[in-house]
């Protein structure tokens, strides 16, 4: 009888430390995909646009003007990826495309506060590039945008500082002497 409880009683062990080694192993059921319904989304981003205007200098010149003016406005670390130099270390070709990343954390901080899934959008970043033609462009999205896209308030207008900050830049990449001379067949 002795012997039976003892077998018993180890078969009571082993038992368990199986069921213990079962609901150790990892869940191997396929995790169910949840997805943010379009309603329960924080922005709607069918509404970016975007400004594109021609600098009056190379490309490495207008990210030059460009860091100085926004090094001039407060900005902190105007920062530059250069593409060119990147394709370049892989053996390929690319004429210059620099992306610019800037931003203030006093006047975006505000903005996330807000709604967080704007700091996709933060710090702000504007593309400098050369075409065949030998033009250097500058691009940036549109500041505007970001009320309707990410609903919000801005009740401290910051996105307006954003605007009159890019607004500048205009400035900075436009040589003054060179749009302003008229040829002699206007003065006619």
């Amino acid at each position: 009888m002795k012997k039976l409880g003892l077998l018993f009683g180890l078969l009571l062990i082993v038992t368990a430390c199986k069921q213990t080694a079962q609901n150790d192993k990892p869940n191997n059921s396929p995790k169910k995909k949840v997805e943010a319904k379009a309603s329960e989304r924080k922005a709607d981003h069918s509404k970016t646009k975007f400004v594109l205007f021609q600098s009056d200098y190379d490309p490495k010149k207008t990210y030059q003007k460009m860091k100085d003016y926004l090094e001039g406005q407060g900005m902190f670390y105007p920062h530059i990826v250069d593409h060119q130099t990147a394709a370049q270390n892989a053996n390929m070709t690319l004429e210059p495309i620099y992306l610019v990343i800037f931003g203030n954390p006093k006047m975006g901080t505000l903005l996330m506060q807000e709604n967080p899934e704007v700091g996709i959008e933060l710090p702000l970043k504007a593309l400098i590039y050369k075409d065949n033609e030998n033009r250097t462009w500058v691009m940036y999205k549109d500041m505007n945008y970001l009320k309707d896209l990410y609903f919000l308030k801005d009740p401290n207008g910051v996105i307006d500082k954003m605007n009159q900050l890019q607004a500048g830049f205009k400035q900075a990449v436009i040589n003054p002497i060179k749009t302003t001379q008229i040829t002699d067949e206007e003065i006619q």
